[in-house]
């Protein structure tokens, strides 16, 4: 018993000698809340931070900062055009039920020699891997098909690229620079187009191609002023949303009648 106890202890020591070995984070971000009104034109997010080396005036030469700021998810369609009697209209359609609204990455380096694939998949770490959920295929006609795997992953690589293009979806590798043994920080742009919500923001370490700490931060992105109430008489109230539409819409044309007719 006393040699068990013995070997117990030593273990146990051993890996609190590891666990005591190992880097920790150190972050925050330059705002926790952005305000979109009518005259927003994008910003940008500042994530800055420390590694507290638990060996004093250690700096890794395999260090690695990996910074993704995630939105809010939703479900989300692609449509696939095709040509029919002369016109391009909407046919076959693909819904994810679970896609972030946002996604931004940045990293030391690129994040094929941070680590294995089999590790950022496992994390959803990186555009490619995100995980959208099980995807839903309609026809034409709105009825449930069954897609074959390379024909449902070009739906998806065609919503990446859209969000891609729209500057939703960003891929910032070397985006994460150090400023001396252990200060580091990131850039990150929001562009006007953003969903509103609630977003999180988590900053990896990695050593050795493994991931040590991770820190997670909130930021909430909404709407401020009228264009809040706009926006919630929209998604809330639409019966009164339109109503209002149609009579400002009326008014306007009354507005501009009478101008003209002075002149």
């Amino acid at each position: 018993m006393k040699r068990i106890a013995s070997a117990l202890a030593m273990l146990a020591a051993i890996l609190l000698a590891g666990a005591a070995r190992a880097d920790v984070l150190v972050t925050d971000l330059s705002e926790h809340q952005i305000a979109i009104r009518s005259n927003f034109t994008g910003t940008q997010i500042l994530l800055f931070g420390a590694v507290e080396a638990r060996t004093p005036g250690s700096r890794a030469a395999d260090r690695d900062i990996v910074v993704v700021v995630q939105g809010p998810v939703r479900p989300m369609t692609v449509r696939k055009k095709e040509r029919v009697a002369g016109l391009w209209i909407n046919h076959d359609s693909v819904t994810y039920p679970a896609v972030p609204g946002y996604y931004a990455i940045a990293s030391t380096r690129p994040l094929e020699v941070t680590t294995e694939p089999e590790v950022l998949k496992a994390l959803r770490i990186g555009i490619e891997n995100i995980n959208p959920g099980i995807p839903v295929a309609r026809s034409i006609e709105g009825a449930v098909q069954n897609l074959q795997p390379e024909v449902e992953n070009a739906f998806w690589k065609a919503l990446i690229r859209n969000q891609r293009r729209d500057g939703l979806y960003i891929n910032l590798p070397g985006g994460v620079t150090f400023l001396g043994q252990t200060l580091f920080r990131a850039t990150v742009d929001i562009p006007a187009n953003v969903p509103v919500g609630l977003y999180t923001a988590k900053v990896h370490l990695l050593q050795n191609g493994e991931i040590v700490d991770t820190i997670s931060s909130p930021l909430y992105i909404d709407k401020r002023g009228v264009e809040r109430e706009i926006y919630r008489m929209a998604h809330e109230d639409p019966f009164l949303y339109g109503l209002l539409a149609v009579l400002v819409a009326a008014f306007a044309g009354w507005l501009a009648s009478a101008v003209m007719n002075r002149q």
